[in-house]
Parts: C-alpha cells; sequence; structure tokens
C-alpha cells in the first residue's frame, strides 16, 4: 500500500511539473497588437490584425502569426524572425527586408503548410555574412508544402554563397516564389538549391540563377512555361494579391473519366506467381506486360539521387527520355523527360 501511495504522489507531481512548462513556455510568448518588439522577445499573433504602419523584428525577436492568422502591414524589417505558420498569411503594402549586412546575425522569413506572404512592394535580402567573408550567418524564406511568396516589387539577393530560398515541406510538394517586377543578384547568386520551389520571373533576371529551383522566366508567361504555371496566377504582372487563390488551388486535384469504347487491344504477356487462369493476361485491355501478386512488389530502379537538371555528380550519367527511377534522397519516383528528372505525383489527367 505504501508503495502504491508512492507512486500515485510521483505521477502527480509528475503531472504538476508538465503543467508549470507548459504554462512558462506558453507564458514567453507575448501576445503581439502592434507594439514594439525586444530584442530576443517572442511574440505571436492570434486571428487577424491590421497595422498603417512598418514593423521591425529586432535581432534574436521572433514574431510568429499563429495558424490561420492574418497579418496585414505597410513594411516589414526582419533582422530576426518571422514565421507565418500553417494557412497563416502576412499582406505588405509596402516592402519587406530580410537580414542585416555584415551584422553576422541569422534572420528568417519561415512558412507553414499553405501559408502565404504577398507584398505590394519589393524584398531585398541583405546578407549578414558580408558575401560570405563571415560564414555561416545567413537570411532566408524557408518555404513549407504548398506555400506562396508573391512579390509585386522588386526582388534582390545579396548573398553569393548560400542560396536565399529554401524548401522545407514534405518531398512531393512544392512551394512558388513568383516575382512581377525585376529580379536581382550578386553576380554568383543562387536562389534555391530545391527542386520543389518553383520560381516565376515576370520581368527582366540579371546576376540571380535558378539553381535546382523549378524556373519560368524572364518575362514569364503561362504560354511559356504552362507546366510550372501555379492555377490563380493572372499573366498581367501590373497586378497583385492573387497568393491566396493560389494558395487554394495548389492541392486540389481534377478527374475525368477514363475513355469508353472498344480497347484498341489486349495484353499478351503476363508474369504471375499466382495459379494462373484461362483469361489472364488477355483479360486486361491495352496492356503491353501484367505483372500480378498478392504479397510482391515492383521494385524499379533505386540511385542515391538525380538533380531536377542533370548535374556531372549524379547516380545516372546519361539519362534518356522516359527513363524511371526512385530517388533515395527524395523519396520519390522520378521520371527524365528528355530535360529534367520530374518527381511523378498526382495532377490532372488532362
Amino acid at each position: 500500500m505504501n508503495n502504491l501511495d508512492y507512486d500515485t504522489v510521483n505521477k502527480k507531481f509528475i503531472f504538476l511539473l508538465m503543467v508549470l512548462f507548459y504554462g512558462i513556455a506558453n507564458a514567453q510568448c507575448t501576445a503581439y497588437t502592434g507594439q514594439a518588439m525586444n530584442p530576443g522577445g517572442t511574440y505571436c499573433l492570434t486571428g487577424n490584425l491590421t497595422l498603417v504602419n512598418d514593423i521591425t523584428i529586432p535581432q534574436d525577436a521572433t514574431l510568429i502569426i499563429e495558424p490561420g492568422g492574418e497579418f496585414i502591414v505597410k513594411g516589414v524589417t526582419v533582422k530576426g524572425n518571422l514565421e507565418i505558420r500553417d494557412a497563416a498569411s502576412v499582406k505588405s503594402e509596402g516592402s519587406i527586408i530580410i537580414g542585416g549586412f555584415g551584422t553576422q546575425k541569422n534572420s528568417k522569413v519561415k512558412l507553414g503548410t499553405k501559408a502565404y506572404l504577398s507584398l505590394t512592394g519589393s524584398v531585398s535580402q541583405e546578407d549578414p555574412s558580408f558575401m560570405g567573408i563571415y560564414p555561416g550567418a545567413t537570411s532566408t524564406i524557408d518555404m513549407g508544402t504548398y506555400s506562396v511568396v508573391e512579390i509585386c516589387g522588386t526582388f534582390s539577393q545579396q548573398s553569393v554563397t548560400y542560396p536565399f530560398v529554401n524548401y522545407i515541406g514534405t518531398p512531393l510538394g512544392k512551394a512558388y516564389c513568383i516575382a512581377k517586377a525585376q529580379v536581382s543578384g550578386g553576380g554568383s547568386s543562387i536562389l534555391s538549391n530545391d527542386s520543389q520551389i518553383i520560381a516565376i520571373a515576370m520581368d527582366t533576371v540579371t546576376g540571380l540563377a535558378p539553381g535546382n529551383a523549378g524556373f519560368c522566366g524572364p518575362n514569364a508567361t503561362k504560354a511559356m512555361c504552362p507546366a510550372l504555371w501555379p492555377s490563380g496566377l493572372p499573366d498581367d504582372k501590373r497586378v497583385c494579391g492573387f497568393a491566396d487563390e493560389i494558395v487554394n488551388e495548389l492541392d486540389d486535384y481534377c478527374t475525368k473519366p477514363g475513355t469508353s469504347g472498344t480497347p484498341d487491344g489486349y495484353t499478351k504477356m503476363g508474369i504471375t506467381v499466382q495459379q494462373k487462369t484461362g483469361s489472364w493476361p488477355e483479360n486486361i485491355p491495352n496492356g503491353f506486360l501484367a505483372l500480378e501478386s498478392k504479397t510482391k512488389g515492383f521494385v524499379i530502379t533505386r540511385v542515391k539521387h538525380v538533380s531536377q537538371t542533370p548535374q556531372p555528380e549524379d547516380a545516372v550519367a546519361e539519362p534518356k527520355e522516359g527513363m524511371l527511377v526512385y530517388d533515395i534522397q527524395d523519396r520519390c519516383v522520378k521520371l527524365y523527360n528528355g530535360n529534367e528528372w520530374k518527381c511523378i505525383e498526382r495532377s490532372c489527367n488532362d
């Protein structure tokens, strides 16, 4: 009985410690109502807030827009961290500056799943590494699954030793970085190393390469690259404010029924580990080879990694159009279309 009482007291004590810990953790996140932020502080916005002035997130401070929240602001200087969590948004009627040149302090804008950042003004990256003199310090945009950055003003990137835009979502997802005015970099700047980032440049591009990102531009239009163009984005670079429509369309799928009528033919070749029936595989229309098993899977070639645009260090040295592999690093089946490796993913079957 004494042992039972001791165990009960222990469990109650642990429970109280957990309650205290979570209470302290929550208390550390100050409700944000538009007040000036202190360096090192963490501020949380729950719900919606509109400000008519510019704001600054100081070094080592964090402003969190909680899931589903909407923050409308004049302009933003991010010397610390701005987190736009799942299904949340930030709309700026001005511009956004990310980082501080030569400060050796990290800065980041981080977007969760289906979050977006929409600006009528520009995006400017200031490189805290001083063009690589202070390695390790970065200012970046990290994009989650189906997130969108819509920039109606100019886009400028200072960093030349690391990419500005990173993908942090699911391997088979994607995110869009859309610039409607001039785009510029430091000459040897790389936008992103991640193939899940789709960059749309609707005006000129100088001094900045897309890296491994899917890229449409310069002077991009839907007709130029229909496979990359997101639903909800107009061709007119002079109009702004479509990030919410793009986000809402990103994970929607369309289907249409299969073609009816008489098959062109029937499958003549089959491999089975089961007892073959007289009608198999001839009862499968329009096939070339049929495989059958209730307990075995079909394993295609597995490789360490192939880049979206073939690189010398890729596992496959000379890919051929129509080639299929499983990419272990990106965790998806990829198809080489003659120019690029692309993860096979669900889409419209037009």
